[in-house]
Order: structure tokens, then C-alpha cells, then sequence
């Protein structure tokens, strides 16, 4: 945190005092840092402070909306659009397994670089992974071994670990992946992203999630959807053994105490000490130093107590994608649970605010004891009532844990504002007065600084200590972390892709003609922008076009759906959503278009994102290996005849002119809904070439 950008801890002459918590006694924690300061980042600050940026920088490039040029060829694997469901029949799903089962066999029998297999932690019930994982020795080094097998990183993540277990080198080996990988998790984790991208160029990657999976045939990766996965992973365990003796890849010795922790109770180990900071602070410690060494403690505290409940769960946004970063580089367990993964595989933002909800509402979670932290950015927090829903709990309930929130109050969107260069004023939060005045709660601490910082995280460990001693009472509590954010440059990639694209003729052509002889700016509603926000950017800031609407950004994608729906300056309006989030609570908007007789039209653009990597097999949101495309379908259950709506595919280059002509047309006409599916690249006018292979 900059020690020039923020107030002393004491304000004189505020009418609000920034206060931290009440201790036992009913004093205010921060009452001993009068004389304290916050020194100038020194050598190794500095360089943790590029560290930092160097996370937020990879963070903001992985959600980068790529302009794939339209002539593009895509072969191999690719995600699979769902416009309808699919859902395998009995007969189809064994004759799909069969293909994965014959082929993995032939696979690992012919591997003469041998074989690796990492087991992710869903596939953790399994009874064919816990057996193959049984069977592995760590008698010696693995290196050269037949066979090989290993945890995932995001099981690491679930166990107590404050240095990171050894992970095996095995560059050239057929590799197998038995779960379910995740694209912004395996960002946040500090995943090796690399040996997957290797082994899907080698033809040698095999991911087995629940009915999909992804596997060399022939000369490239193909997905097989409709398998069943158990038979797979029984397959597999059965070539993998006849192959070879079975090594644990984690180093010799190691093998006990990770299993133990996975499936087990291990020997408790003493409890740490609480922690303590001396001295100034700043110079070589970064602020987030000290979550690191606050989530290390959660680890040590799991480790002494193997019985009791010690999880800290994550939400989606820059500044806890940063912290978990960190945490990862230092070879610290994020402590987490099968929720935690799940949420970070899905990137859901305010999601883990429900989690709270469950943990302080639902019995046996509430009536037991246990030690739980939530992380979280302010914009989250807000989009599920987080603020609002830890003050009903506190003084609704009494849940016999021990649970603190954590939000990050920047006062921003980040990511999104750094793919376009600028903050958007539609970006920015509005809520330092709302915090300010919580601030007076005495289960709340506002840290202002790093000082603030550490004394909480300080105090956090000792009521947790005494806590776990029966000195301290459960309850809840909340931490507002200010002053903490990332400078780091614009990801903006090449624009000119963009500017000549297809979508951005489209958008000029339709949105121009929509506009025409409207004496007031025409809204276009929008949340999670992260599919099309570089499109909007430029339309809205370059485009002559763009000075006749005005962007209007939900605070959640609920609120967007809902504002379209609503009587509109000049009657008429635009929704920008993905085919994902955007979707909610768009029925109760087409219901309220949809009725009556005339007055209200609505141009609803659904947008997807791109295959760029292999990592967006894994997408946020979305199902591996499957992106569902469920707006288009869901609007027609609201449309009773035809003239009242159209429905258009749009295929960039391919049908442009078409569906511009038809899209038109239809708004000119005054069709109350005009419905226009911006399909992903790999989906446009393409000829699938045929495939075949035999099930036996």
C-alpha cells in the first residue's frame, strides 16, 4: 500500500474514526500504532512488488477477447456449442466408451516414454484412483519409471502444506489428466500450463472428466462426449499396472503423509504461535506478505488440529487472484475444500457469499466448531449482498465457528478496464461512505494501511488461538482491506483485428439504423462484459455510431436483464450479454417486451468467447470441453408468432451481409424482439470433416 495515499489512524477533526476491531476487553485493536510508520519499499520490495504486477498482468491477459480471423482454420479438439441438450443414451454411451477404452489401452501399451497420470481431486471418490494410488511405491526415485502417478496442484490446495510437495519432470510421457481441469483456477494456482499445451501439440494429453474425454485419434486431440468415465479410469489403472511397476511421482518418502492427509487423520502436529509483527512496516514485506503468512498459519493450525474443520474459501477478481498468486509462489495450500475448487473452475463472482450463507445457516456446519475465511473484492462482494447478508448472520445467528470475510475495497472493476486501456466510469464503485459507516461495528475493522493490515491479521491469530482454547467466543467477522491495489499496464493486444472485423460492421451497420431519428441516446445494457468489452469500448468511444447510445453497466447481470425490460427513453433498447451469466432473469424482460400491444423493442446480442488456448476447453462458466449456448432457445419460450421476433445466426464474413439485411429490416419493422447469436469463430460456416473409428 502507497504510506502517502491514505489518512493517519487517527483522523483529527473526522467525524469517523477508522476503528479495528473490539478485543476481548473492548479496546480498539489499532489503539498501539500511533507511533509506527510505513517504510519505502526497499530492493526486495520492489522487486515483490513487480512480482505482483507480473500476476495481475497474466491474470488480465487470459481474459483477453482475441479477433480470430475469419478464414481461420480450427482442427483437432474443439469445445462443443450446445444450442440443444445432448445427452448420450445407454447405447451410445457404451459405444463411445469402447472407443476411449480400446484407444487408451493401445496408448499406454505403445508409450515408450512411459506413462504419467495425475489425479485431480474430484476424482478423489474414485475407487480406481485410490486403488492405483495404494499400489504406487515411494520406496525410490520414479525417474525412468513405466508408470507414474501424481497429485493435481488443485488437490494440493485442499491439504495442509506450507512448502509445496516435489512434482515429477515428465516431459515426454503420455500423460493422463482424471478430473476436471479449470481455466481461471489453473491461473490462480500457479499451474504448469505449459506441459499441457506440449503434450496436446505431441498428440500424447488424455483428460477424463465426468462424460467427456479429450484424447489422441489418429493425428490429433478429438473429445468423445457421452462416455462413462468410471469404465475409463478402470481401463486405464488396469494397462497403466500391466505396464510396469507404479511410482509415486511426489519424491521418495513423501507418499505417506499426503495420503494420510487426503484420506486419513494424520498425527496432529503443535500448535503455532500466534502471529506477531514488530517494527515499522513496508520496506521488504508487501502487503500481501501478510495474507500469505495469515493463510500459512490457517495450514499450521489445520496441521495440529487434523479433526477441526479449517477451510478458506476464494472468490473471482484481481486482487484475490493476485493474493492466491502469491500464496502458490510461496508453496503455501490455499486450504480449501471441493466447494473452493469448484468455484474457482467456475470463476463466479460474489459466489462464495452463498457459501457463507450455507456455512452459518446449515447444521451440522453451524453448530460445530471450525475455523473459516472468505476472500473477497468489493465488486463481488456486492453483486450477492455480501455486506448486507454478514450483518443479518451477525446478529441472526450463532453458529458456534470461527468465520472472518475479507473484502478488498478498491473501489473498482479492474480486469475489465485494463482490456480497454481506461477505467470506465461505469466500472467505478461508489461505496466509501457505505464502508466508512460500518466501520463503527465493532465485529468490523477498516484497514487503512499496511500497519492496519497486520495488526488485524495479527489479532485474527490470537483470537483464533484462544478460540481453539475455549477463551474466545465463535461469531463472525469482517475485514475491509483499502488501500491495496495493482498498478500494472493495459492488456490491449492489436486493436486493428478488431476494427476491421466483421462484428464491428455488424454493430455499425445495425446499431446505427436502430438509432436513426431517436432525439435521446439509446441505452445498451450490459454486466459481464468480458466477451464483448473491447468491441463496446471501440464502438462506443471511435465509432461515430457509438455517440448516439449510452452504455449502461448492471451492478449484476440479473439487474442488466432487468433494466431492458423497463419503458426506455425512445422506446427501444439494446442488451449486451454472454451466453452464460447474461441469460439470468432475461424472462421476467421479455415477458414485460412481450406484452401488451406494441411500444417496446429489445436487440438482445449474445456473445461467447474464444478458442485461443487449450485452456478454453476449460472455460469459466462453462462444462468442460462443452460451451452451452442456451439464450436463443430460452427467448423463444417467451414468443407466441413468429412476427413478433427473429432469431439470426451470426457467422461473421460468411453471412454478414445477410443478417445485417434481415436484422434491419426487422427492427425497422418495429419486431418488439430482434435476437442475434454472435456465434464463437470455430462455429462459423465451417464443413466438418468426418471421423470414424471403430468401437471394437
Amino acid at each position: 500500500m502507497d504510506r502517502d495515499a491514505h489518512p493517519a489512524v487517527y483522523a483529527s477533526g473526522s467525524s469517523l474514526k477508522r476503528k479495528g476491531f473490539q478485543d476481548l476487553e473492548g479496546a480498539d485493536t489499532f489503539k498501539s500504532l500511533k507511533d509506527k510508520k510505513i517504510r519505502a519499499d526497499d530492493q526486495e520490495g520492489m522487486a515483490k512488488k513487480t512480482a505482483v504486477k507480473a500476476l495481475a498482468a497474466a491474470y488480465a491477459e487470459d481474459y483477453r477477447r482475441v479477433a480470430i480471423p475469419d478464414d481461420r482454420p480450427f482442427v483437432g479438439a474443439l469445445p462443443k456449442v450446445l444450442r440443444k441438450p445432448q445427452i448420450a443414451t445407454p447405447a451410445d454411451t457404451a459405444r463411445q466408451t469402447a472407443i476411449v477404452c480400446k484407444t487408451v489401452t493401445r496408448l499406454i501399451e505403445t508409450a515408450t516414454q512411459g506413462v504419467h497420470i495425475i489425479f485431480a481431486h474430484d476424482a478423489k471418490p474414485s475407487k480406481a484412483a485410490r486403488q492405483i494410488l495404494d499400489v504406487a511405491t515411494d520406496e525410490s526415485t520414479s525417474k525412468g519409471a513405466p508408470v507414474i502417478v501424481s497429485l493435481a496442484l488443485d488437490w494440493m490446495q485442499t491439504v495442509p502444506l506450507v512448502e509445496a510437495p516435489k512434482r515429477p519432470e515428465t516431459t515426454k510421457r503420455l500423460l493422463f489428466y482424471i478430473g476436471t481441469p479449470g481455466k481461471y483456477l489453473s491461473m490462480c494456482i500457479q499451474s504448469v500450463r505449459g506441459r499441457f499445451d506440449q503434450a496436446y501439440k505431441d498428440d500424447r494429453l488424455v483428460v477424463l472428466c465426468k462424460g467427456v474425454c479429450m484424447l489422441p485419434l489418429g493425428t490429433q486431440e478429438e473429445n468423445i462426449y457421452g462416455v462413462d468415465e468410471d469404465v475409463i479410469l478402470q481401463t486405464i489403472a488396469s494397462a497403466a499396472q500391466k505396464k510396469g511397476k507404479v511410482f509415486w511421482g511426489h519424491g521418495a518418502g513423501t507418499k505417506a503423509s499426503l495420503m494420510q492427509k487426503s484420506y486419513g487423520y494424520p498425527l496432529a502436529e503443535p500448535m503455532p504461535k500466534p502471529l506477531a509483527f514488530s517494527g515499522d512496516a513496508g520496506g521488504s514485506v508487501n502487503s500481501f506478505d501478510y495474507f500469505v503468512e495469515y493463510v500459512k498459519y490457517t495450514n499450521l493450525v489445520k496441521q495440529a488440529k487434523p479433526a477441526l474443520p479449517v477451510t478458506n474459501w476464494y472468490d473471482t477478481g484481481l486482487l484475490v487472484s493476485v493474493m492466491q498468486g502469491r500464496v502458490a509462489q510461496a508453496g503455501v495450500s490455499l486450504l480449501t475444500d471441493q466447494d473452493g475448487l469448484s468455484m474457482l473452475r467456475d470463476a463466479s463472482i460474489g459466489h462464495i457469499i452463498s457459501k457463507l450463507n450455507q456455512m452459518i445457516a446449515v447444521e451440522p456446519f453451524s453448530t460445530s466448531k471450525g475455523v473459516y475465511n472468505f476472500f473477497i473484492g468489493d465488486g463481488a462482494c456486492r453483486l450477492n449482498g455480501g455486506v448486507e447478508l454478514t450483518m443479518h448472520l451477525m446478529e441472526g445467528y450463532k453458529a458456534q465457528c470461527m468465520t472472518t470475510l475479507f473484502i478488498f475495497n478498491n473501489h473498482k472493476w479492474a480486469i475489465e478496464d485494463n482490456l480497454v486501456a481506461e477505467t470506465e466510469k461505469e466500472h467505478v464503485l461508489y461505496n466509501a461512505d457505505f464502508y466508512d459507516l460500518i466501520s463503527e461495528h465493532g465485529h468490523v475493522a477498516v484497514c487503512e494501511n499496511d500497519l492496519e493490515l497486520r495488526e488485524t491479521i495479527a489479532y485474527l491469530s490470537k483470537k483464533t488461538d484462544l478460540y481453539l482454547q475455549g477463551k474466545a467466543p465463535p461469531g463472525i467477522s469482517m475485514v475491509v482491506v483499502r488501500g491495496l491495489d495493482v498498478e500494472m499496464p493495459p492488456v490491449l493486444g492489436d486493436i486493428s483485428p478488431i476494427l476491421k472485423s466483421s462484428e464491428m460492421a455488424f454493430m455499425r451497420e445495425v446499431l446505427g439504423k436502430f438509432a436513426e431519428g431517436c432525439q435521446h441516446k439509446i441505452p445498451i445494457y450490459g454486466c459481464s462484459a468480458f466477451e464483448y468489452i473491447q468491441y463496446l469500448h471501440i464502438f462506443m468511444e471511435q465509432m461515430p455510431e457509438g455517440k448516439m447510445f449510452q452504455y449502461v453497466c448492471g451492478r449484476t447481470d440479473i439487474q442488466a436483464a432487468h433494466m431492458c425490460g423497463f419503458t426506455q427513453p425512445e422506446g427501444k433498447c439494446v442488451l449486451f450479454i454472454n451466453d452464460v451469466y447474461g441469460i439470468n432473469s432475461i424472462g421476467e424482460s421479455l415477458r414485460a417486451v412481450l406484452s401488451g400491444f406494441g411500444g417496446k423493442q429489445l436487440l438482445v446480442m449474445i456473445w461467447h468467447p474464444s478458442v485461443v488456448q487449450l485452456m478454453d476447453h476449460f472455460h469459466l462458466h462453462r462444462p468442460p470441453m462443452v460451451w452451452p449456448s442456451l439464450g436463443p432457445e430460452l427467448c423463444k419460450y417467451y414468443v407466441r408468432k413468429e412476427s413478433d421476433a427473429l432469431f439470426v445466426e451470426f457467422e461473421g464474413r460468411s453471412n454478414a451481409q445477410h443478417v445485417t439485411s434481415k436484422v434491419t429490416e426487422a427492427l425497422g419493422a418495429g419486431t418488439p424482439l430482434v435476437c442475434v447469436n454472435v456465434l464463437p469463430e470455430q462455429e462459423r460456416d465451417y464443413v466438418s470433416l468426418d471421423i470414424r473409428v471403430k468401437a471394437c
